[in-house]
C-alpha cells in the first residue's frame, strides 16, 4: 500500500537534461536521470533472478526516455531509445532511486 511519499502526482519526463521529474503527493520533487532508470532497471534480464544472475549495464549516459505507460495504479513501465522496456518501475522503488539521487 503507497503512502503519500511513495504516491506520485505527476511524471515529467525532461528530454533535454535527460532527467525524469517527479511529483509526490507528499509535497517533494525527485529528479532521476534516465541512465539511472535504465542501469537500475527492475527487469529479470537486467537483475536476474537471482544475484549472481545480475547484469551490470553500462554506456547508457546517451539514453533517452520515449514513453511512460501506467501499469495498474502501482508502477510504470518505461520505454528507452536502446529499445529496452521490460521494466516495470513500482512507486517505491522510483522513490527509492530518487531518494538515492539526491543522496549521491
Amino acid at each position: 500500500m503507497s503512502d503519500a511519499r511513495t504516491q506520485p502526482t505527476e511524471l515529467r519526463p525532461l528530454t533535454i537534461s535527460r532527467v525524469l521529474e517527479i511529483d509526490w503527493a507528499d509535497g517533494s520533487t525527485s529528479r532521476v536521470s534516465f541512465e539511472t532508470l535504465r542501469v537500475e532497471c527492475p527487469c529479470a534480464e537486467c537483475k536476474g533472478h537471482t544475484p549472481e544472475q545480475a547484469q551490470i549495464i553500462t554506456g547508457k549516459e546517451e539514453v533517452n526516455l520515449t514513453d511512460i505507460q501506467a501499469v495498474g495504479n502501482y508502477a510504470v513501465q518505461l520505454f528507452f531509445s536502446d529499445g529496452h522496456s521490460t521494466g516495470i518501475y513500482t512507486w517505491e522503488y522510483l522513490r527509492l532511486l530518487a531518494d538515492r539521487a539526491e543522496s549521491a
